[in-house]
């Protein structure tokens, strides 16, 4: 008798939800740690705009102006004056040690000379830090140039200049959908939805996975009456349904409860989280059914949705870079989803200009899926094969583990691919993304209502800039925030009528500048760029002023220098702190790989010993990948590097031992090693962000804060900075150094504590359940 093909799928469907009820650990995946990483980055960027950021003055002329700059600063929401050092060489450790993100230096006649001499004003920002830093150096510049600006007009007065003709053109900013420049609305809607889909990737391999025995799905085929179809429909439809009302309740919170609103429509935005749900749900089931083995399956998972904020143009556009990075930019679904959400949430785009990603999203869930099924049944056609997934250790010898540990690790295809490959290709996989360093001739929309040398000079200004290309020139206000809206452009600078005749008569009306706020990164620095293109081609039509002229080459200025990032590249900022969660989650996953498999196949308990030969060899493992990284990888990526070696030698082992013992104390609480993969390959995202470097650590609430200094990630992140691009001595990286010492022994006492005592615990609590069951055998007879 033929099953139908709905009582299939409501098989399917009825035993995937039993087994989820009963299963511990898939539970935790799909709720518990949802909730938890909600919790953790809504409290994270709770606070929203960067503010109180520490700075330093170091002021030379003690002059009336250089106390006005300073109350200025002090009167600044986004910065806090924390040191006044007495010259640069007293500021420079606080900038290495982190203490402070930006300094100004006023040199000695600054008020008395700003006019006789062309020293100029510096701000400093570490460049290394670079979201933090640069808004700290631009708060402390606003509050030089404002200080600056009653000598200038005292000047123009002694000249008989009118005051109004040393003014550039004001721009008028406006950012579309985020006009507070919040990075909880930025930040928030790109990390949460980046993690429930990595979250919903896992778990889906390990649903359909879970069903492999030897390569093969032959018993599940069977029991499902060799329909396949509808069983994988079944058993993935929990999965979907599950992560898409998570993200769901994100955006009611982000949206909802905080207050920043939908945009656009409702409808659509929802249908593009389903659809993104959908095609991870292809493509997992897709992974399983093509190869055959659920670790590769996971390996392949972290690959293309661990990376896919970085790959996404969430932070740094890709429109320009390596041809590598766009191919693979356009085929990882996630991409589409954050256009669709970023047009219907934040900038109120047509509903028509979001369809173009809701049905590539819709192509790809199902086209993977109908892959997957024809691939399914061949896999179901093969016989099981006998799996050795034995890993012994000698009890009672250093040496022995030591050198076993190696031999197991390239006996076991998992543990080699995992703490071994997965380095090496992160190296040069993950900085693809960042190639670029910077946006590169974004597209921008020239509203024209002057047609004047001087507009058309602007538009000249603008192409000649790195960031800029004004690829479209129009008349109509109406259109050119249109196509903003729908992505067609990515800024609009708005030219008003008799603009050239407002500033040569000294009267000078703004240009009106309109950027996307969904993208924090280049609307920044198109704001910079198109900000200088209009004061460059201000100047040239103020040239006839001869004495204003004269004035304005004299007036004093105030220099943005970019410290330990020379270059101020958005890829020397982040492939430097992300190096140390890639370094981290690799030794992670393959120590938890390891004690899991350990105690999957039920191995003997290890001995003090034998475990501190284990924990050695992978704190080499570790010790050895940190150097491949800090040295070869970052001088051929041309990163911040090697600043202070004494220190980088220092801190290594001690970062790897604390590692790899969490590592070892995690795996140790599977009941099978994937499970490694599948619970923590999830947590890379929020890691990252609690490491400080993207978003400070002193703007999170304070439990937080010390909550995330229990991943040693967070301290690593300020320290390999530090020292890599810094060159801060071993003094000014001591609390971060403290930290991992202190997580070294207090993981190394949970590891070896787990690895040496759990497995009799789990031995006598067997051969007890073993003489209840005899008991009752023979209570029963």
């Amino acid at each position: 008798m033929t099953t139908p093909t709905g009582g299939v799928f409501g098989r399917a469907l009825r035993a995937e939800i039993a087994h989820l009820v009963r299963s511990r650990w898939d539970l935790i995946l799909l709720i518990a740690m949802p909730v938890v990483l909600m919790v953790v980055v809504g409290a994270m960027l709770y606070q929203g705009v960067v503010r109180d950021v520490p700075v330093a003055v170091v002021d030379q002329d003690h002059s009336t102006f250089s106390r006005a700059a300073i109350r200025n600063m002090e009167a600044s929401p986004g910065v806090r004056v924390v040191a006044q050092p007495t010259d640069l060489e007293a500021a420079w450790p606080l900038m290495r040690s982190g203490k402070i993100y930006s300094l100004a230096y006023i040199p000695r006649g600054a008020e008395k000379n700003a006019f006789r001499q062309p020293d100029a004003m510096i701000v400093y920002f570490n460049g290394a830090f670079q979201t933090v830093g640069s808004l700290a150096a631009s708060a402390q510049t606003t509050a030089l140039t404002n200080a600056a600006a009653p000598l200038i007009m005292d000047r123009a007065r002694a000249l008989g200049v009118p005051a109004a003709r040393l003014k550039a053109p004001a721009v008028q900013v406006t950012i579309l959908g985020n006009p507070h420049l919040s990075f909880e609305l930025f930040l928030g809607g790109l990390i949460m939805p980046g993690v429930l889909h990595l979250l919903m990737a896992c778990a889906s391999v390990m649903g359909v996975g879970r069903e492999l025995r030897g390569g093969s799905l032959k018993d599940w085929s069977a029991r499902m009456d060799g329909r396949l179809t509808a069983a994988l429909a079944g058993k993935l439809t929990p999965y979907v349904l599950v992560f898409t009302l998570w993200g769901a309740v994100w955006i009611a919170w982000l949206c909802g409860w905080r207050g920043w609103g939908v945009e656009g429509s409702l409808l659509v935005l929802l249908g593009g989280l389903f659809a993104l749900m959908a095609a991870t749900a292809g493509i997992s089931a897709l992974l399983v059914a093509l190869t055959g083995d659920m670790d590769v399956s996971f390996s392949a998972t972290a690959v293309y949705a661990g990376s896919a904020i970085a790959f996404s143009n969430g932070t740094l556009p890709l429109l320009h870079g390596p041809a590598f990075a766009q191919v693979w930019s356009v085929i990882l679904p996630f991409t589409h989803y954050l256009r669709l959400q970023n047009e219907q949430m934040v900038l109120g785009s047509d509903v028509a200009a979001s369809l173009g990603p809701l049905l590539i999203l819709l192509a790809v869930a199902v086209g993977t899926f109908a892959l997957s099924v024809p691939l399914a049944h061949r896999r179901a056609r093969r016989a099981p094969k006998p799996e050795d997934l034995s890993l012994h250790l000698p009890a009672r010898s250093f040496g022995g583990a030591f050198v076993g540990t190696f031999a197991g690790i390239f006996k076991h295809r998992p543990l080699s691919s995992t703490i071994l490959l997965a380095v090496v290709a992160y190296a040069f996989y993950y900085p693809m993304a960042y190639v670029g360093q910077t946006p590169v001739k974004l597209p921008v929309a020239v509203v024209d209502q002057d047609h004047s040398a001087l507009s058309r000079r602007l538009v000249q200004e603008m192409n000649a800039t790195r960031a800029l290309d004004a690829s479209v020139v129009t008349a109509s206000p109406a259109e050119a925030e249109r196509m903003l809206r729908n992505g067609e452009v990515d800024a609009v600078m708005h030219i008003p009528e008799r603009f050239e005749l407002s500033l040569i008569h000294g009267d000078a009306k703004g240009v009106g500048l309109y950027l996307n706020g969904a993208y924090l990164v280049r609307a920044t620095a198109m704001g910079k760029a198109l900000g200088g293109a209009a004061a460059a081609a201000a100047e040239q039509t103020l040239t006839p002023v001869i004495e204003a002229t004269r004035l304005l080459e004299r007036a004093p200025t105030v220099v943005q220098r970019p410290l330990y990032n020379t270059t101020d590249g958005y890829g020397s900022y982040a492939v430097p702190a992300v190096s140390a969660i890639i370094l981290q989650q690799t030794l992670l996953l393959g120590a938890a790989l390891f004690a899991g498999l350990r105690r999957e196949t039920g191995a003997q308990p290890l001995s003090t010993r034998s475990f501190l030969g284990l924990w050695a060899a992978l704190t080499l493992i570790g010790s050895v990948a940190s150097l491949f990284y800090f040295g070869f990888v970052f001088w051929f990526q041309d990163y911040p590097r090697m600043g202070d070696l004494f220190g980088i030698i220092l801190a290594v082992p001690v970062f790897a031992a604390s590692v790899s013992a969490l590592g070892l104390a995690i795996g140790s609480l599977f009941d099978r090693h994937e499970r490694a993969m599948q619970i923590l390959v999830g947590t890379s995202v929020p890691l990252f962000f609690l490491g400080g470097a993207a978003w400070p650590l002193f703007l999170m609430p304070q439990p937080l804060a010390w909550l995330a200094r229990l991943s040693p990630s967070t301290s690593a992140i300020q320290a390999f900075v530090k020292l890599n691009a810094a060159g801060a001595s071993v003094a000014e990286v001591a609390p971060e150094l403290l930290t991992l010492a202190v997580l070294a022994v207090l993981f190394g006492v949970a590891a070896w504590w787990s690895l040496t005592r759990q497995r009799r615990a789990d031995l006598m609590r067997s051969a007890s359940a073993a003489v209840s069951g005899r008991r009752a055998k023979t209570s029963f007879r």
